[in-house]
């Protein structure tokens, strides 16, 4: 008889061969052994059940707990030890139990065991069709295996059962959101992709089977295919692949003929793997789709679903192999995890659209702040604007009732007056008063005009009310240039302070300078690196040496309000060669 691998570190001894035979009844065959390798698996046992026999070594002395530990066995059996009867499931017609997909710990009992060989038998049947495995079997100290043990149960058992639970409660969510907005097919196609993935994954949490067994492997078999065609159907609209409704119903019929080519199979007593066979063409051509679609749109969410895809795929043909041909792999099932990880993607596709939303939100508002602000600036400003635009208009208004009043009052009165004198006779000085009181009242009514700042139009105001009294005196007046830029600053107080100053200079040339041609220029000019707009008014008259003259109070006040104004004044005459005098004014104070 074969021998048991030697035991490793832990004491643990694994059962890599054994004998196997086929025969009917409940006692334990004598001929028909023949050797066999585990992990292994059966089609076909249709008459009577499989025996598998196993030998292990227990050393003299030892009295420490063995037990004995198997990834799988399917489905129903019973298992000897030493020709006893010890352990069985789902037996006999009466004993429905159901966990194939369950390890399979037994702690042997002490007094069966003998010192030396030891033999274990397991009887496995099955339904009719239904394939038969034995996996991994190993024998060890009970502590050492039990922690196997669990650990192995919660990868077949425990963490399919929550991977459902949260399926079901995301499939939920999704079911939720694609009522309210059905435009979002994607959360539809997920929410039946979870749906089909949790009914397939019942299998984990059924210890009794409330029916024929038969009718369950076969609705579960039949969702596999449903369940293959939800989850590319999801992916397809995901990834937005162009035809994607037209793929749907494609592979709805191609899944739909796999479907019954399976029930053919069946009916025939043949094995129904060539159904499945069916399906992975198919699933390669979709992923290829996919990975194209991913190529041309590569974004991190699109890749994480294709990888998603694939290695549920690739869970299914490990599960496939793991069925049909007694392939160990990693000894249980993990298509069951396929559905998480594709929750998962989606999950981070959804996180990440979230975040770019979020970001783009972010954008906005920034954007909307930063437009409102320039919006409330611009009111600001506009505000500002029309307040000036009403104090300007009240200036206005007070200005021309101001001019009104002045021409219609003083003005009327001084004129009366002046023409009573010259018909009454008066005196040469008090007409001349008159005058020149009519003239300074002219000077500041031209004060009050609106020039927006326009030098030239100042000038042109002073020429036209001077021009009939300078040629009377004799002089001859030459206005040259005048072309220079608006002064943004200048007011009615500015423009009566620059209209003085020139009064004042030239009335110096009507009383002193015996002038008989007198220039006056402006034009745009710098002075010290900055720009400004100069005047000059120069005669031809005797002149005069500035160091020989003291300085009058007509002078100081001229200066003083050229210093008003932030401007610079400039006096400069020789005897004999006349005097100019220079205002400049600044173009920005």
């Amino acid at each position: 008889m074969p021998a048991a691998s030697p035991a490793n570190a832990t004491g643990i001894t694994q059962l890599r061969s054994g004998e196997a035979t086929q025969a009917a009844g409940a006692s334990l065959p004598v001929a028909g052994w023949r050797a066999v390798k585990l992990p292994a698996t059966w089609r076909g046992v249709n008459a009577g059940a499989l025996w598998v026999r196993l030998t292990f070594e227990r050393a003299p002395g030892e009295t420490a707990p063995l037990a004995l530990y198997s990834d799988r066995v399917r489905e129903r059996y019973t298992l000897f030890l030493n020709g006893v009867d010890i352990h069985r499931r789902n037996a006999g017609p009466e004993d429905r139990s159901f966990g194939w997909h369950r390890p399979l710990f037994i702690a042997l009992p002490d007094r069966l065991l003998h010192a030396g060989t030891n033999t274990l038998v397991l009887r496995v049947d099955a339904a009719q069709g239904r394939p038969l495995a034995v996996g991994r079997i190993r024998i060890g100290p009970d502590l050492a295996l039990r922690m196997d043990f669990r650990w192995r149960n919660f990868a077949n058992v425990g963490g399919p059962q929550l991977i459902t639970g949260v399926m079901v409660i995301l499939s939920l969510g999704a079911l939720l959101f694609w009522l309210v907005r059905p435009q979002e097919r994607v959360f539809g196609w997920l929410a039946l992709m979870g749906t089909v993935w949790s009914f397939w994954n019942l299998q984990y949490f059924i210890d009794m089977m409330p029916f024929d067994d038969r009718l369950f492997w076969t609705l579960n078999a039949d969702d596999l295919f449903v369940l293959t065609w939800a989850a590319f159907a999801f992916a397809v609209t995901f990834l937005e692949i162009p035809g994607a409704r037209r793929f749907i119903r494609g592979s709805a019929i191609a899944c739909a003929v796999a479907i019954a080519c399976r029930h053919l199979l069946l009916h025939f007593g043949l094995n129904d793997a060539p159904s499945y066979l069916l399906v992975w063409p198919f699933a390669l051509a979709t992923l290829y789709l996919l990975a194209r679609a991913c190529y041309r749109a590569p974004k991190a969410e699109n890749f994480a679903m294709l990888a998603a895809l694939i290695a549920s795929t690739l869970f299914g043909f490990h599960d496939l192999a793991l069925l049909a041909t007694g392939w160990p792999g990693v000894t249980f099932q993990l298509q069951a995890y396929g559905g998480f990880l594709m929750f998962l993607a989606f999950g981070f596709a959804l996180g990440r659209r979230v975040l770019v939303s979020l970001a783009t939100v972010e954008d906005l508002n920034a954007t909307l702040e930063t437009r409102v602000e320039i919006a409330t600036r611009d009111l600001r400003e506009s505000e500002a604007q029309r307040r000036q635009l009403e104090v300007s208009t009240a200036i206005d208004s007070e200005r021309e009732r101001l001019m009104r009043e002045i021409h219609d009052g003083i003005g009327s009165s001084l004129i009366t007056a002046l023409a009573v004198a010259q018909q009454d006779e008066q005196s040469p000085n008090t007409i001349a008063t008159l005058k020149r009181s009519i003239a300074d009242l002219r000077i500041g009514i031209n004060s009050l005009e609106p020039i927006n700042g326009d030098v030239v139009i100042l000038l042109a105001n002073l020429r036209h009310r001077m021009d009939r009294e300078l040629r009377d005196a004799g002089l001859t007046f030459v206005w040259k240039s005048m072309d220079a830029p608006p002064l943004p600053w200048l007011d009615a107080v500015g423009a009566l302070h620059i209209l003085r100053i020139l009064q004042e200079a030239i009335g110096n040339i009507l009383k002193h300078a015996a002038a008989t041609r007198v220039e006056i220029d402006c034009s745009a000019a710098r002075l010290e690196g900055a720009n400004g707009v100069l005047i000059t008014i120069a005669d031809n008259g005797r002149g005069y040496d500035p160091a020989s003259i003291a300085h009058g109070r007509g002078l100081s006040n001229m200066q003083s309000r050229a210093e008003a104004l932030h401007a610079k004044l400039r006096y400069t005459s020789n005897p004999g060669q006349g005097t100019a005098l220079a205002l400049w004014l600044p173009l920005h104070r």
